[in-house]
């Protein structure tokens, strides 16, 4: 009798301990869950503001292009500037030297002239020689004041377009100065853009990094305990080996859809942080009761962290089903239950969505539930 009790204590004791066991690796592996949650939370926030400096980056770069080719453009234009510049120099070099020249001309003309009147007077110039030569003298006299006159026209013509070319050459180095200026206003906004855009992508991608190393480290943290649990599972239930999807489909027929309403995130969907689901989620209704797929024995039924209540059921085979997202369940640990029979009222997801998770889990493996 002794021996009977000790023996059933035993077994308490491990059928406790077991199920503590698989409570705690379910609580360890929801506290995961909640916490991809919760950097997917922070990823989406950080893409937003990725996203933001990502189009900040966009329109600095956007900048940049264009206050390069502003510095094209104000390149090209000074170096039409600097090329009219030269040539207006050369007209006034050489309107200088014209001035020179002309001016030598004039001294040297005026000088002849002169010479000329004075010789005249000196001579005593008879009457016969005054009316034979007077013609001539007049002519000449004329001709040495006409060209006189000539030269200082030119002379003065020149002065002006002296004058015209270096009003000329000043406005064309005023304009040369400014583009000066413009330029080196562009090249320090140039490098400002340059520094603002390396800063912002050097921004960007250490928060990506940074999110993916966190979700990377999470998903084998999770990967890990979900081994584990599938160990206690596979302890827990009649492993058979050798199964396929034809043997379930003959043993047990279809299974039914746990409640009715459209799929919002299928098997293998990619999710927050790039983590894919392991099973679907099916919106319904705050209240819906929820039926067992197909018959089995309750092997869980409990809560969760982050997903309210949740229920499972083996059903042999290596199959087992998974219900989570419920407020409140109807069957307990052990139990039998029967195709279509309720285990559970539907809740809310931590979103406060009315989305039933549910998961098919064959031969140890998520398995799309379609496939059932």
């Amino acid at each position: 009798m002794k021996k009977l009790i000790f023996l059933l204590l035993t077994i308490i004791i491990t059928t406790n301990t077991f199920s503590n066991s698989l409570d705690e690796k379910k609580n360890q592996i929801n506290q995961i869950e909640n916490e991809i949650k919760k950097k997917g939370e922070e990823i989406i926030k950080n893409t937003q503001k990725i996203k933001i400096i990502d189009k900040k980056t966009e329109t600095l770069k956007e900048q940049i292009i264009r206050v390069e080719k502003e510095l094209k453009i104000i390149e090209s234009e000074k170096k039409l500037l600097k090329e009219k510049i030269d040539v207006v120099s050369r007209k006034i070099d050489y309107g200088k030297r014209n001035l020179k020249f002309s001016s030598k001309e004039l001294i040297s003309i005026e000088n002849d002239y002169v010479a000329m009147l004075r010789s005249w007077q000196k001579k005593e110039i008879s009457a016969e020689i005054v009316t034979y030569n007077f013609k001539e003298i007049l002519k000449a006299n004329q001709e040495r004041q006409e060209e006189i006159k000539n030269v200082q026209n030119n002379i003065k013509k020149v002065k002006e377009d002296i004058e015209k070319e270096q009003k000329n050459l000043k406005k064309l180095q005023s304009q040369l100065a400014y583009k000066e200026r413009q330029q080196e206003s562009k090249v320090r906004q140039h490098n400002n853009l340059i520094v603002q855009y390396n800063k912002d992508k050097k921004i960007t991608t250490a928060k990506t990094k940074q999110a993916k190393n966190t979700i990377t480290n999470l998903q084998k943290q999770k990967a890990a305990i979900e081994k584990e649990i599938n160990n206690i599972i596979k302890t827990r239930t009649k492993q058979l080996g050798n199964v396929n999807y034809s043997t379930i489909a003959k043993n047990l027929g279809s299974f039914k859809k746990p409640i009715s309403g459209r799929i919002v995130v299928g098997f293998n969907q990619s999710k927050i942080g790039g983590i894919r689901s392991s099973g679907q989620e099916i919106q319904g209704n705050l209240g819906d009761r929820v039926i067992a797929a197909n018959k089995g024995k309750v092997i869980y039924a409990g809560k969760f962290m982050n997903m309210g209540k949740v229920v499972m059921i083996d059903h042999g085979y290596n199959l087992i089903t998974i219900y989570g997202n419920l407020i409140s369940n109807y069957v307990k640990l052990g139990q039998t239950v029967r195709k279509g029979s309720e285990i559970g009222i539907l809740g809310l997801n931590l979103d406060g969505r009315s989305y039933l998770y549910y998961e098919t889990r064959f031969n140890l493996k998520s398995s799309n539930p379609n496939n059932f």
